[in-house]
């Protein structure tokens, strides 16, 4: 678990910066360099007067991928100057939410939290954060490709300003292109022909980190600075998936990576991978695949796969490309040479079908939460067992779980 650390703006890092991605090279440093967005960002727009005003107010983004979600965060706190804490809603616990609390209060209204992914907080984690927010001792600052207004408690959702953000169209992902070509931690000595650009545009289905993902790919392949069409179409050759129009691509591929897994192939699987990733798939996309392939193929003939499944996709969240590449393929290695077993899924399908299609049979009177009239405590008897129904008289004769001789269960489960 990552604990919860204050960012420092892009201007304050300066060692080893030549080595970070594209679109983290160029991030935003004012409100002028933020491509896109217009209906927010004009001279009259909530968002223009949000930054200027310095973060004054609580807010959540909501937008699809490499729609600036993120930028337009950092760049809050450039240019308020507050201080700036990071989370991940989908790892962070609700002792991380309180120490960011704590940190918070200690100077009011001077720090920003930001939670990405902030509509995987549970109801719970989403309440801790409601007296600060309401109080002004934070400013929250979350972002999403949920609809907030399903995915975040209506008691959280009533203290923020929400803003939407759209996907970019051609003619925003073509300004970017010129501004990574022109601004000094990008690419300034390459040129790129309009053909070219558009093409990449094209390509890119209004995500800007994909556009720049692909432009940095064709820059390393060209030897002469000058970026053409056919450069262009070589670094996306075989491997641009476009999701948006070509999702049948997609599912092929990753359906690949886990019957390979399956299969227990490993080579198989790191090449649907690298099709997956170099095709500008989204890591974290590809984690959720790899993370439901761990307990529906290995399961319990390896309760640690899980671990490590679970492991990769919070580091894939952490890191993003490149580097998350190296952690799915060492989560993609292990599981395709773990033992398989599909118990796990067999079992729960099986008491799903029966708690849909038979009637609602009542809570054995034993085992209710009130009353438990003559229910037996398991741990007054010798091994914490004890012979009593759990299961409605109806359907005492059924067995959901079966094992097979894969599966490292507990013996006392078994007996």
């Amino acid at each position: 678990m990552i604990k919860n650390r204050k960012l420092v703006s892009d201007s304050q890092i300066n060692l080893f910066e030549g080595d970070k991605p594209l679109p983290y090279r160029i991030r935003p440093s004012t409100t002028g360099d933020i491509i896109g967005q217009d209906h927010l960002l004009g001279k009259d727009g909530v968002l223009t007067s949000y930054l200027k005003s310095g973060a004054p107010y609580s807010l959540i983004l909501w937008g699809p991928p490499g729609t600036g979600k993120t930028s337009i965060a950092k760049l809050a706190q450039t240019i308020s100057g507050k201080e700036f804490i990071y989370l991940s809603g989908a790892s962070t616990s609700v002792a991380e939410l309180r120490e960011s609390i704590d940190s918070a209060r200690s100077i009011p209204g001077r720090t920003i939290l930001f939670i990405d992914e902030i509509h995987r907080l549970s109801k719970n984690q989403q309440d801790v954060l409601l007296e600060s927010v309401e109080a002004g001792q934070l400013i929250l600052i979350g972002t999403t490709t949920e609809n907030p207004h399903i995915s975040i408690t209506r008691a959280l959702h009533s203290r923020v300003k929400v803003l939407e953000l759209k996907p970019h169209d051609n003619n925003s992902l073509k300004k970017l292109i010129n501004r990574a070509l022109s601004h000094p931690l990008g690419c300034p000595k390459h040129k790129i022909t309009d053909s070219a650009a558009e093409y990449l545009a094209r390509n890119s289905n209004g995500d800007a980190r994909r556009l720049l993902f692909n432009l940095e790919q064709a820059v390393k392949i060209t030897s002469d600075f000058l970026i053409d069409e056919n450069i262009v179409k070589k670094a996306l050759k075989d491997t641009q998936l476009q999701i948006g129009t070509d999702a049948e691509s997609y599912y092929n591929c990753v359906s690949a990576l886990q019957k390979s897994i399956r299969g227990s192939d490993p080579d198989a699987a790191l090449y649907w991978l690298a099709r997956l990733l170099s095709g500008g798939i989204d890591p974290v996309h590809v984690a959720r695949r790899i993370l439901v392939t761990a307990s529906e193929d290995i399961g319990l003939a390896d309760n640690n796969a899980l671990t490590v499944a679970i492991n990769a996709y919070q580091a894939a969240q952490f890191l993003g490309m490149p580097e998350a590449r190296i952690p799915l393929s060492q989560a993609v290695i292990y599981l395709s040479c773990a033992p398989k077993s599909n118990t796990a899924i067999v079992s729960i399908d099986k008491a799903i079908k029966d708690a849909t299609e038979l009637e609602p049979y009542p809570v054995p009177l034993n085992i209710r939460n009130i009353g438990g009239e003559g229910y037996k405590y398991p741990h007054s008897f010798k091994d914490a067992k004890v012979d009593q129904e759990y299961l409605p008289k109806e359907l005492q004769s059924k067995k959901y779980f079966e094992s097979n001789d894969r599966d490292k269960v507990p013996r006392h489960c078994e007996e």
